[in-house]
């Protein structure tokens, strides 16, 4: 079964206040030509992170806040942009996948590109253990409810203190990993049903409930259709990831439920590994997940890049070239330091795709 890795082991079920801290900082399609490793002794590395531009370096806060409250699988995490410090800022959401029980370590070089490009990031904590508050597939809705207690313990906190940077919630992004996605989806497609602030973007990672229930994430409402047709969605899929095990699985599951979206609004992509050169980009469960200081050129030249570009759209009205559609822009994945192009985005609007 695949999940994203563990980190940490349990939490705490005692009631602890909020704490705030600063942290630094029909054929088949011919293979991509990084496919075919690189020769014997050839010094080929991955892409540099680019400078400029969505997934790029050059971000405008330095520095973020960071504060923590509720208790067991109602706690939560707030990352708010520092140096300079923003009056408001747009609002994301941000979902860790299962086995992640403490902390934000699986998630931390995401969320750190997320606040220092101008924007607060909210970290729900909803699982304390293996089958807490949940057990897994079978019954999603503690796990669900949880993340919801977990997102309103965080406004709230925000909201209470004028000195914090306060949430435009008009200017929402979801972003979930694995189970995490599956979440990220309920919740979305049920955001009045739970007075959440509206999706305005959604980027979902190998989205699965695990396949203990069967195939196809029947953890997923039977109905998507409270999900914003104005919606702008992104759901990724690696080829060495949920599909390679259930071809009927992860976004393969979930896009037959989104037919009111209309196709330029939403996109499937798939990543393929690629050992072209050192280290290798790998396409297995968790793409997009990367503790602090083991981000890679797919973190950068895909998940940033796609992140930055529906933030982008939903925040500034920016046409987002690099997420979504046909665009150079968006297929591109960078190029090894022979120039070689890396494998480049698979991209449907519409299911299956297959690896």
């Amino acid at each position: 079964m695949l999940f994203t890795v563990a980190v940490g082991c349990s939490s705490s079920d005692e009631a602890r206040p909020a704490t705030t801290t600063m942290a630094a900082s029909a054929t088949e399609p011919p293979l991509p030509p990084s496919s075919v490793p690189a020769p014997a002794g050839a010094a080929v590395t991955q892409p540099v992170q680019p400078t400029s531009g969505p997934g790029g370096s050059d971000l405008p806060h330095r520095d973020w806040r960071e504060s923590s409250g509720g208790s067991g699988a109602d706690a939560w995490y707030v990352f708010e942009p520092m140096a300079p410090r923003p009056a408001t800022a747009p609002l994301a959401i941000v979902m860790h996948g299962y086995f992640e029980y403490e902390g934000y370590g699986s998630m931390y070089e995401l969320i750190r590109h997320t606040v220092l490009s101008g924007t607060i990031v909210i970290y729900p904590r909803w699982q304390t253990g293996e089958v807490e508050p949940c057990p897994g597939p079978f019954d999603p809705e503690p796990c669900l409810d949880a993340a919801v207690a977990g997102i309103e313990g965080a406004l709230a906190h925000l909201r209470a203190d004028d000195s914090r940077v306060q949430p435009d919630v008009d200017r929402t992004s979801y972003f979930g990993l694995s189970f995490g996605g599956i979440l990220t989806a309920n919740m979305a497609n049920r955001w009045e049903q739970l007075d959440l602030p509206v999706p305005q973007a959604i980027f979902i990672d190998d989205i699965h409930d695990s396949g203990l229930d069967g195939p196809g994430e029947p953890a997923l409402d039977d109905s998507m259709d409270g999900i914003p047709s104005d919606v702008l969605l992104e759901c990724h899929v690696g080829a060495e990831g949920v599909i390679a095990e259930d071809p009927t699985g992860g976004c393969n599951a979930l896009f037959p439920l989104l037919r009111h979206i209309p196709a330029g609004n939403k996109a499937i992509v798939l990543t393929r590994p690629d050992d072209h050169g050192r280290p290798a980009l790998s396409s297995s469960h968790g793409v997009c997940a990367a503790q602090e200081g083991e981000a890679d050129a797919y973190d950068w030249g895909f998940c940033w890049k796609v992140w930055d570009a529906l933030r982008s759209a939903v925040a500034e009205g920016d046409p987002p070239r690099h997420a979504i559609g046909d665009d150079p822009e968006h297929l591109s994945t960078g190029e090894w330091s022979d120039g070689t192009p890396v494998a480049p985005l698979e991209v449907r609007h519409d299911a299956p795709i297959q690896p």
